[in-house]
């Protein structure tokens, strides 16, 4: 399962493992590079998001819990057109 965030980040998977990906441009190709990686799709969710809201430009109080807002909606899109899978892959992860 691919699940497209946006333009630096998505979440796939394989047998065994979830992973958080980013595009890596080499010889003029596009590809995406596994950096992260975990047992269950809420632990690659959690630490995306935690990912996200580290590495944006907010530099008040005030900018970071807009981040926080942005983040959120950003993965609340992104999930959403895969919930039927996604509901699936959990139920498998906890059966």
């Amino acid at each position: 399962m691919i699940i497209p965030i946006n333009d630096r980040y998505r979440i796939a998977s394989d047998t065994r493992q979830w992973m958080i990906q980013e595009p890596r441009t080499r010889n003029g190709e596009t590809e995406w590079e596994s950096r992260y990686y975990f047992g269950t799709l809420e632990s690659a969710v959690k630490e995306l998001r935690e990912v996200m809201v580290r590495t944006s430009d907010g530099e008040t109080l005030v900018d970071d819990l807009a981040d926080i807002e942005k983040v959120t909606t950003t993965l609340s899109q992104a999930l959403t057109p895969h919930s039927e899978s996604i509901l699936k892959a959990m139920a498998k992860e906890q059966g």
